[in-house]
């Protein structure tokens, strides 16, 4: 099995503005979105995961246990969601679908790195982030 904690630092992008776009995002805050190079930070204590999220302009920090309901800050602000693991995958699900911005989220680990695709419900449009690992 795969390794999930660990830090992973950005690598590359396919089709991230566009799902910025989709989810609401001005034209200012996609381009500093795009340009910005965070990174990931991923802990397990027991049965609590931790995902920290470093950029230039902000710092998020999602504390959750899987199969359980819990409210995360993402930039359209509170949103409850739900995490699953399925083999190598961590799926935050949204809660709230009926939100014209609920994203669906799929992190994909490997021995290398990790994917972030993300699908915007409403659309359809799927971008993805890919981080090596640190």
């Amino acid at each position: 099995m795969v390794q999930f904690e660990g830090k992973y630092k950005h690598d590359k992008d396919e089709n991230f503005e566009a799902i910025l776009e989709k989810s609401g995002a001005g034209f200012l805050m996609r381009k500093v979105a795009t340009k910005a190079k965070p990174s990931i930070e991923v802990g397990i204590e027991g049965d609590t995961w931790t995902i920290q999220i470093v950029a230039a302009v902000k710092t998020v920090t999602w504390k959750f246990k899987l199969d359980e309901e819990t409210e995360i800050e993402t930039p359209e602000g509170k949103n409850k969601v739900m995490f699953e693991l399925e083999g190598n995958k961590l799926t935050q699900r949204p809660l709230n679908k009926d939100n014209n911005k609920a994203m669906l989220i799929e992190r994909e680990f490997t021995d290398e790195g990790l994917s972030q695709k993300m699908t915007h419900l409403a659309s359809g449009t799927v971008g993805i982030r890919y981080f090596v690992r640190a």
